[in-house]
């Protein structure tokens, strides 16, 4: 809850730091100092996805990309506090287009939670999500989903899509989820697929199968004492010098995950809303 109350003020303060020619680098770091200032720390770095970029892009150190007119803007991130995990995003856009996608997401996620509770099943929030789409005449992003929360755990167990499929998963009453549709426009293809670069990092839990120089494992163990786990960026990293050779051999052999950009097929835009909730007998609390 603490980490929801500091979510919900940062979140509030989103829209007026997304503003056209701002800096994606200043952005992120913004956002990322609200939620420290608050007294928490962001559970993996600021999302900044735009248009047809639907997830998973965090400007890397020197980024000199900015916030470009006509367009629909994505705003992911994440509040820890001593483990626990808010997650919350919210769409901003200037384009009749990206309003009427935000508005769908945002009608759609409404919608779920109205229905969440204890031993709903996870289909069933991807139905509510997929005919709210409908209505407004948009298109779920299939292969998104939302996902369960754990302490030091952003994507635990069970995953909430946003179409009216799954499995028989129920949610649990207590436990933590994040509910987060993603919508495009009708023409578009419904589906990400990966692209390049890879701005996001975590480290695997695995051990490396070979030895490490001393200068590998100081560096793996200062990102483990770090992060925890939880995805990180490069950015984060800056003070220790230039390990960017290190870090890349560590992505090569899959001691670090990299999480690729998520693009809609067709290069269409995408929308996105999300809350983080805590399931209740009889429906939940909104904690972002």
């Amino acid at each position: 809850m603490r980490a929801g109350e500091i979510a919900r003020r940062v979140r509030a303060r989103v829209p007026e730091l997304v503003v056209v020619g701002a800096r994606m680098l200043d952005v992120a770091e913004r956002v990322e100092g609200l939620i420290r200032q608050l007294g928490g720390r962001p559970a993996f770095p600021c999302n900044i996805s735009v248009d047809s970029v639907a997830a998973h892009y965090s400007p890397p150190p020197g980024d000199l990309s900015t916030i470009p007119p006509n367009s629909v803007v994505k705003i992911d991130f994440g509040v820890e506090v001593e483990g626990f995990i808010a997650d919350t995003a919210i769409t901003i856009t200037d384009t009749a287009t990206g309003e009427v996608l935000k508005t769908a997401v945002e009608e759609a996620l409404k919608a779920a939670l109205r229905v969440a509770a204890a031993n709903v099943k996870v289909s069933a929030i991807g139905a509510v999500v997929q005919s709210t789409l409908a209505r407004y005449g948009v298109k779920p992003i299939k292969n998104l989903t939302g996902h369960e929360i754990q302490r030091y755990n952003l994507h635990a167990g069970v995953s909430i899509p946003n179409v009216a499929a799954g499995d028989d998963a129920r949610l649990v009453e207590g436990h933590v989820y994040a509910v987060e549709p993603f919508a495009t426009v009708a023409a578009g293809s419904g589906v990400v697929v990966d692209a390049s670069p890879a701005t996001i990092f975590r480290l695997n839990p695995r051990q490396p199968t070979r030895k490490t120089t001393p200068d590998e494992a100081a560096l793996l163990k200062n990102i483990e004492e770090r992060f925890n786990g939880l995805p990180y960026s490069l950015r984060w990293l800056k003070d220790l010098g230039d390990i960017n050779m290190l870090h890349q051999r560590f992505v090569k052999t899959g001691r670090v995950k990299a999480y690729p950009l998520l693009v809609e097929k067709t290069g269409k835009p995408v929308a996105q809303a999300e809350h983080t909730i805590l399931v209740e007998r009889d429906g939940c609390t909104v904690v972002t």
